[in-house]
C-alpha cells in the first residue's frame, strides 16, 4: 500500500473507533438518505405538484450528477476498504463516494433552487446533513476518508458547472444530463449504470423537448392517480432495471420509458382526465 492509502486507512479506522456501537444502526438510517432514489422521489413530486420548471431542471441534475459519478467511478477504479470492515456488504469502485457526492449535487440544488429561509439556514442545513451522510460511509466502513472528501469537491465543482450552464433552464438541464450519460456509458465500457443513465436521461429529455413545461397537477383526483398508481408503477420499473439486471438493450428501452414516464406523467394523466370529462355520459 502507498503512504497515502494507509494515511486514509487510518482516518477511516480512527472514525470508526470514535463511533460507539449503538450509534452505527443511527449512522444505517443517515446513509440511506443519500440515495438517489430519495433525490428522485423528493425533485418528481416538486415537479409534479409545485413547480414543473425548477422540478424538472432538478431532476436534470440529479440524472447528470448520477452519470458523472459513474463516470469518475470507472475512470479512476478505486477499491473499496477491506471487506472486514464493511458493515454492510458493497460492491463497486471507491472513489468518490457516490453518497458524498451525489447529495451534494441533489441537496446543493434543494438549496440553491428554494428560497425557504435564510440563506445561512438554508445551506447551513444542507452542509450539515452532506456532512453527516459522508461520514456515515467512513463509519460504515464503505468509504476512505478521501473517498467522500473527494465527492463533496466533485459534487460542488458540478453544481457550479452545471447551473452556470443551464441558468436554471430545464432543456439544457436535460441536455446536460445526457451528454453526461453518454461519457459515463463510454467511460464505464456500457455498464449497467451507464446504460441506466443514459436510457433514463434520453427518455426524460425527449419528453421535455416534445411536450415542454405545463401546469403543475392541481386536481386532488390526479393527485391521487399519479402518487397512488403511476409512482409505483415507475418504482417498479426502477426495481426491475436494477435487482433483476435484465440484457442491457431491456435496461435501456425500459429506462427510457422510465425517465420519459416520469417527465411525461402529469400531462398524460391530464390527457386521459380531459377525455374523461369530453365523453358523453
Amino acid at each position: 500500500m502507498t503512504g497515502s492509502v494507509l494515511l486514509f486507512q487510518a482516518l477511516g479506522d480512527a472514525v470508526r473507533a470514535a463511533v460507539p456501537q449503538w450509534l452505527v444502526p443511527v449512522f444505517l438510517g443517515i446513509t440511506r438518505l443519500g440515495n438517489v432514489g430519495v433525490f428522485l422521489v423528493v425533485f418528481t413530486l416538486d415537479y409534479w405538484f409545485v413547480d414543473r420548471e425548477r422540478g424538472a431542471h432538478a431532476i436534470a441534475i440529479v440524472v447528470g450528477g448520477m452519470a458523472l459519478i459513474t463516470a469518475l467511478k470507472y475512470f479512476f477504479a478505486v477499491p473499496r476498504p477491506p471487506a472486514e470492515v464493511n458493515v454492510v456488504p458493497i460492491d463497486g469502485f471507491s472513489f468518490p463516494s457516490g453518497h458524498a457526492t451525489g447529495a451534494t449535487i441533489a441537496y446543493g440544488t434543494l438549496a440553491i433552487e428554494h428560497d425557504a429561509f435564510s440563506d445561512l439556514v438554508r445551506y447551513g442545513a444542507v452542509a450539515a446533513l452532506i456532512g453527516l451522510i459522508a461520514l456515515s460511509r467512513v463509519v460504515l466502513g464503505v468509504h476512505f476518508v478521501r473517498d467522500v472528501l473527494a465527492g463533496i469537491v466533485f459534487g460542488v465543482g458540478f453544481l457550479l458547472v452545471a447551473f452556470g450552464i443551464t441558468r436554471r433552464d430545464p432543456r439544457s438541464g436535460f441536455l446536460l444530463a445526457v451528454a453526461v450519460a453518454g461519457v459515463a456509458l463510454v467511460v464505464s465500457d456500457f455498464s449497467r449504470d451507464g446504460v441506466i443513465l443514459f436510457g433514463s436521461a434520453v427518455g426524460a429529455a425527449t419528453v421535455w423537448e416534445l411536450a415542454g413545461s405545463g401546469s403543475t397537477v392541481d386536481r386532488t383526483s390526479l393527485r391521487v392517480a399519479l402518487v397512488a398508481v403511476v409512482l409505483p408503477i415507475l418504482a417498479v420499473l426502477g426495481y426491475v432495471v436494477i435487482k433483476i439486471v435484465p440484457p442491457p438493450i431491456v435496461i435501456f428501452v425500459l429506462t427510457v420509458v422510465l425517465g420519459a414516464g416520469l417527465i411525461g406523467a402529469p400531462a398524460a394523466v391530464a390527457e386521459l382526465d380531459d377525455r374523461d370529462a369530453a365523453e358523453p355520459a
